[in-house]
């Protein structure tokens, strides 16, 4: 993925376009259908606030027509079937754009951008490129992961796919520019009453802030909105709570107007039910009273009798890290939500168990079994989540086909991940303090940020990652801080 930048925003441009390097003209029949951009999967956002135009690709970089100068034709003027994803009709003729040939129609030194369709050099200025991954009779190329049964789902920079009838797959709606979507409280209200013994956080999709806290005595959640109103709610008796995670959006917001060339109506995407959801884990070590059930809940809002009723129970586990604190290293950790409203933890039965409550069916179940205690999770595709596992082992697990695959290992443990529904990265708080920039498909990371003693990070849809200090393990507590995330691909 090349970095700085703007190209369009995925779908084909509109009848004014002119073929580039890796293009194709073919002259077509008589009538005159623009190609359709609509795509294979059922977009998973749900706004339309804060929509990115990207501007038209960059062209420093691109070659000259490789196919010879469109010539003319005697069939009767107009594009006849030019209907694939792919295909634009310019001029009376089919125009075929980089993606998806099974070829590299791009010369030496270029490749296919397929936000775009046209040849860039790598470095150029929102370049989203790469190789494609079989999946069944499909192809899933850049912007698209396999779900592991045959089908393409879109990661981000984007927001839904599009196929050739040859199965030949790639991103769409994509965006180049990060849209800020709304702003945070400011760091002097984080920093307030809501930070008391803060221990973890997370942002909901309209920035949002909810906190859960490790003290002695009661633990709250609390709720900080960006007009600064704070709310809290008392937990179980005197069970310790470890972590907080908002239902979220995996793609930033995409359009919801028809494009110019579009050769039919786009449905708008289709809101994703329970975004906004908050759970929170309830952990323990020997001395909490009684035979309270430690576990996952979730936060019911009207029933002030129960606000906080456990979904998943867990009994007592313990662990070597991350924090190095048997008080913060015990009971279930990895707390994330995935797509479909299923919440995912690991050792809640045993040390590497993950565990699942499905809120639609009401069920609980153990789904797969990872080699060593389990750290922490989050999401990356619709298919996938991201997982860690002490030590700083990564793996990717399929919540459909329920198997999992090493990705990297990270060398220390992770106290946190957090997914950035622009970029497709997650960002990894380590017991080393780095923070890591992680791409979840192929491994790859580098250090992002340091932090100033342990705790956790979190993406905001500000565009920035919060840094929240484990409070009560520092003698000296710390301060709630943020990094600007970077603007562009």
């Amino acid at each position: 993925m090349g970095v700085m930048g703007c190209g369009d925003d995925g779908r084909a441009d509109s009848g004014s376009a002119t073929p580039s390097a890796g293009t194709t003209t073919a002259p077509t029949g008589a009538t005159s259908e623009g190609p359709s951009t609509t795509a294979s999967t059922t977009p998973t956002t749900s706004t339309s606030e804060g929509e990115s135009e990207s501007a038209a690709a960059s062209t420093t970089s691109t070659t000259a027509p490789t196919s010879g100068e469109p010539t003319a034709t005697t069939e009767p003027a107009g594009c006849g079937a030019c209907s694939e994803p792919n295909q634009q009709c310019v001029d009376d003729l089919c125009v075929t754009l980089c993606q998806g040939q099974e070829l590299d129609p791009c010369p030496e030194g270029q490749v296919c951008d397929v936000i775009s369709g046209t040849c860039h050099a790598l470095a150029d200025a929102c370049t989203l490129a790469g190789a494609s991954e079989a999946c069944g009779d499909k192809q899933c190329g850049p912007g698209s992961v396999c779900d592991g049964q045959g089908a393409c789902v879109p990661v981000a920079p984007c927001a839904d796919v599009a196929c050739t009838s040859a199965g030949a797959c790639w991103g769409a709606a994509c965006a180049c520019d990060r849209p800020i979507e709304c702003q945070d409280p400011s760091l002097e209200q984080l920093n307030g009453p809501f930070a008391e013994k803060i221990m973890g956080i997370d942002f909901a999709d309209d920035c949002t802030a909810w906190m859960v806290t490790l003290r002695s005595g009661t633990d709250y959640l609390r709720r900080l909105r960006p007009d600064g109103e704070l709310t809290e709610w008392p937990g179980v008796s005197n069970l310790d709570m470890g972590e907080v995670k908002v239902l979220r959006r995996l793609t930033i917001p995409q359009l919801h107007e028809v494009p110019p060339v579009a050769s039919g109506p786009v449905a708008p995407p289709q809101p994703v039910e329970g975004l906004g959801e908050v759970a929170i884990t309830y952990t323990c070590i020997g001395g909490c009273f009684g035979d309270i059930i430690q576990g996952v809940a979730r936060l019911v809002e009207d029933d002030p009798d129960d606000p906080l009723p456990i979904v998943i129970p867990a009994t007592e586990t313990m662990g070597g890290g991350p924090f190095m604190a048997p008080v913060a290293d015990a009971g279930p950790q990895g707390l994330t939500w995935g797509e479909d409203r299923v919440l995912y933890v690991g050792n809640s039965t045993a040390n590497g168990e993950y565990n699942t409550a499905d809120l639609v069916q009401a069920t609980v179940a153990v789904v797969h079994n990872f080699p060593a205690r389990v750290t922490a999770s989050a999401p990356v595709s619709p298919a996938h989540l991201l997982v860690a596992v002490e030590g700083g082992a990564l793996y990717r697990y399929n919540v459909i086909t329920k198997e999992s695959e090493l990705v990297t290992e990270l060398g220390a443990h992770v106290t946190g991940l957090s997914h950035d529904s622009f970029s497709g990265l997650v960002y990894a708080s380590m017991s080393s303090l780095e923070v890591l920039a992680v791409e979840p498909f192929t491994g790859v990371f580098e250090v992002f940020a340091t932090m100033p003693d342990k705790g956790r990070v979190a993406v905001s849809p500000s565009g920035k990652l919060y840094y929240v200090p484990a409070k009560y393990l520092q003698a000296q507590e710390g301060m709630i801080q943020s990094w600007d995330l970077p603007a562009a691909i």
